[in-house]
C-alpha cells in the first residue's frame, strides 16, 4: 500500500511527467534521485507558475510518489531552449538534440508545435518524498 500523501500537500497541483504510464514512473523516480531537475510547459491561460510553489509529482497510476518546489520560472521559445535545460529535464541522453526531438514529437501529438512556440521553462528541487 503507498503511503498516504500529507495533509499539508492536499490543495497541491498534481504533476505527471511524460506520456504514457511507464515515462511517468521513470521520470518521476528521476525527480527523487536528483536526475530531473526541471520541466516545460506550453503557455496556456491557467497562468504561471510561480517560484515557491509546490507540486506533487505523481506516477504513472496517479499515486502521489513526491513534492517539488520551483525556483525558477521563465518563458522562453522552443527554438532558444539551452543544452543546459535540456540536461536538467533528465530524460533520453540528457542532450540538446534528444530534448528537441522529444519535445517536438509530444507538441505537435497536440497539433501545438512551432519553432518558437514559447514554452515555460521550470526548475524544482525535491522537498519531500512519499
Amino acid at each position: 500500500m503507498l503511503p498516504p500523501i500529507p495533509q499539508k500537500y492536499k490543495d497541491a497541483e498534481r504533476w505527471s511527467f511524460g506520456d504514457n504510464e511507464a515515462q511517468a514512473n521513470d521520470l518521476a523516480q528521476k525527480v527523487i534521485a536528483g536526475i530531473k531537475t526541471a520541466t516545460c510547459a506550453n503557455l496556456d491561460d491557467e497562468g504561471e507558475p510561480e517560484v515557491g510553489e509546490v507540486f506533487v509529482v505523481v506516477d504513472g497510476r496517479n499515486h502521489p510518489v513526491c513534492a517539488v518546489k520551483l525556483t525558477e520560472v521563465k518563458q522562453v521559445p522552443f527554438d532558444l531552449v539551452t543544452e543546459e535545460h535540456a540536461f536538467a529535464e533528465g530524460e533520453g541522453d540528457r542532450t540538446l538534440a534528444s530534448w528537441r526531438k522529444e519535445q517536438q514529437r509530444f507538441f505537435e501529438e497536440y497539433d501545438m508545435f512551432a519553432p518558437d512556440m514559447p514554452l515555460l521553462l521550470m526548475k524544482f528541487t525535491l522537498v519531500e518524498t512519499f
